[in-house]
Parts: structure tokens; sequence; C-alpha cells
């Protein structure tokens, strides 16, 4: 194991929370504290350095923090010694790696003296379906690590996940009812093309299947879907339901849209990945489109597979100014703007699925995908773990 930092103010550093504990209190009197706080605490970040504190009062450790397996970094420390946050992580990374599979609890001592900087025993408790854990540490050669410290950090971790839990849920309902009401308000603000977001979500979810993104870049890909066409609450009515073709100006003012929509995400934390899709879904990969007229890689993976998803739909469907095209005209459309107007891997994967798509989905709400999408995001925020998109996604976000 590496040595611990207890030099203050060193890079990487993690804010830990002053304690004058060097030994042990009643563990009940601690737990009570903890289950206070966690009941008056809303945010997951206070709820995870509440637990944190009282782990490292309670099991009267050095040091205690929590450690994000999947982001693979620190979020929260406390106790009377403060740890470097790198050495930290790569600690409990360590720890974590000496279990068994499926092992929720690991104890460590030391097999050899330590230097002073180095602990010389440590707990590490954590939960199957967490991606974090709770690791606390001691430095003082006669302190070890005993069967009611296991006992206390497995009911600190257990008071932890059932609140965040219980946080979580209402945070899934309501963004679920956030993009219900969006959708909503799309489909009011043009209802001739009412259900066209829900259909290019699904359309672009199968091409993203095709492509083997992962789970969550698929979610994301839906969501996306649904939300790419909300800037148009910008648009003044008689513009976007003008029957004739638009003026330049009128034009000008339609192409804002992903502008405002990016804005709209944005201002929705969980929802902000989104950002490069709704923003980017109208560039081509020639470089001609619009707002920021980027081209080939540098328009994010996303926005590229609802520039097909959401082309497929608009000809699928009937306009004012002109009736849906035939299955054979859409492919024909696509096949000759591959690698002008469409990425042209996502094209190849749109014509692998196209039996699917054709005749149109049709299917009111905005279904299980967006619950499932939801579930992973929020799941996840906490220990800020979201899988990021490959890396072509993440590029052309607008800022």
């Amino acid at each position: 194991m590496s040595a611990a930092s207890s030099t203050r103010g060193s890079s990487g550093r993690v804010g830990d929370l002053p304690s004058t504990q060097t030994v042990r209190r009643d563990p009940w009197a601690a737990l009570e504290l903890l289950l206070k706080n966690l009941t008056d605490t809303t945010s997951s970040s206070r709820s995870i350095q509440a637990a944190v504190a009282s782990a490292a009062d309670t099991l009267g450790a050095d040091a205690a923090f929590w450690y994000s397996a999947s982001a693979d970094k620190v979020l929260a420390a406390a106790g009377p010694r403060a740890v470097d946050a790198v050495w930290a992580a790569r600690f409990a990374r360590t720890l974590a790696q000496k279990a068994a599979e499926g092992e929720e609890v690991v104890r460590w001592t030391a097999a050899t003296p330590n230097t002073p900087d180095e602990p010389t025993a440590a707990l590490l408790c954590r939960a199957a379906k967490s991606h974090g854990c709770l690791v606390a540490v001691t430095f003082d050669p006669a302190r070890t690590f005993d069967d009611g410290d296991v006992k206390v950090a497995r009911f600190t971790l257990k008071m932890l996940l059932g609140q965040r839990a219980q946080a979580q849920a209402g945070t899934k309902q309501l963004l679920v009812g956030l993009l219900h009401s969006l959708t909503t308000i799309i489909d009011a603000k043009d209802p001739y093309t009412a259900g066209h977001s829900e259909r290019v979500a699904r359309i672009a979810t199968l091409i993203a299947r095709q492509m083997h993104l992962s789970t969550a870049a698929v979610g994301d890909v839906y969501l996306a879907g649904l939300l790419h066409d909300v800037g148009k609450i910008g648009i003044r009515d008689e513009v976007l339901q003008k029957p004739g073709k638009l003026a330049r100006e009128e034009y000008e003012e339609v192409q804002q849209h992903p502008v405002v929509g990016e804005r709209v995400v944005a201002s929705i934390k969980p929802f902000d990945r989104l950002r490069g899709g709704v923003r980017h879904h109208h560039e081509r990969w020639d470089g001609t489109g619009y707002p920021d007229r980027l081209g080939r890689e540098d328009i994010p993976l996303i926005a590229r597979v609802l520039a097909v998803a959401d082309a497929c739909d608009a000809m699928m469907s009937h306009r004012r100014y002109r009736p849906a095209r035939s299955p054979v005209e859409i492919d024909a459309v696509f096949t000759r703007e591959s690698g002008r107007q469409f990425d042209p891997a996502v094209v190849k994967a749109f014509m692998a699925v196209r039996h699917e798509i054709y005749p149109p989905i049709y299917q009111k709400g905005i279904g299980d995908s967006a619950h499932h999408a939801i579930d992973h995001i929020v799941d996840n925020l906490t220990d800020a773990t979201m899988e990021r998109l490959p890396a072509s996604a993440e590029r052309g976000s607008g800022k």
C-alpha cells in the first residue's frame, strides 16, 4: 500500500471534516445522529459526507472516505487526519481487489511494521448493488477493526444506501414527469407533427443498437430524441405553422431552435449530457449544416444518429407542403446523401434496421425506454459515474 499524505493543501486533497474524536464513541449514539443527518439531507453528496463523518467518528478511525469504483475516485472524506485523494482511491481499489467475488466486507492489517504515513489497519464495506464503498483506516499500530466495527460500518452503509434509493426514486419520478410535460408542449406547439419526437427517439434507438452502442449511450440517444425539438417552444407559432415556403428571416428563426433547445436541456442537470445531440442534430456530415457548421466526427455521435432518425420520420410523415414519401424514395435519399448530409456509418446502420421502421412506428407515450434511460442516469448521479459516449460524441457541445 502506498503512503497517505498528511500535509494539508497538497494536490488531490479531499476536504475533511474536522473531528476531535480519537477513540470510539457509543456507536448507537453516533448512528442516531447519522439518521438525523440523513433525514435532514436532500443532497446525495451531503448524504455521503454525513455517512463518512459518522463512520470516522463512530469507528474511531484516523480517516474514513467514500470511494466510487466506477469513477475511480474518492468523493468524500472525514476524520482527524487528512488523506490524499489519489492515494485514497488507489488504497481502496487495492483493498477491494483483495476481496473474493461478492464479498462485502474486507478487513486488512499490515503484515509488517509501517512508516508513520502508512495505515496499519483498514476496513472496507460495500453493497452488491452499489458502485461505491466505505473505507476506514487507522495509523495506530495498536488499533484494529473488530466484528463490532464491521456491524457499525454495515449499518452505516445500509442507512446511506436506503436514503439514496428513496431520493433517487423521487428524482426519477420528477424526470419522467418532466419528460411527459416537455413532449406534450412540443406536440401542442405544432399539432401537425404530433408524435414526431417519440418516433425519432424510437428510430434513433434502433440505429444506436445496430451500431452496438452501450446501454447508457442508447438511453442517451432515446432521451435526446424525445427532446431534440424542444427548442421549437421559442419559435413563433405563425412561423412554425406556416403552410407555405418560409421567408429568409423566418428560416433563420427556425434555425435557432437547436440553440434554444440546448439551453433548455442544459438547465436540467441530469439531461446536461444530451446537449450535443439537441444542439447539433441539424449539422451535416459535409459541414454545411447548422447552427455551428460542424462536419464529420466533430459532430457528436448522438447528433449524427438523430439526424438520420429525424430525416427518416420527416420523410415518412405528411407535411402541410408535401405528402409522405415511400420507403423506396426514402432509401434513395439516404443512399444519395450518405457521406454528404449524413454519416455513412449511421446510414449503414439505418439500412440494416429499415425493416423495423417501415411502416412508420406509431406508439403513443414515451414508453419504457425513457424510464430505463432515466433509471441509468439517476442511479449514477451521486457517484458521477455516467458512462461517457464515444470521444467524438463529446465534441462540439456548443459551449
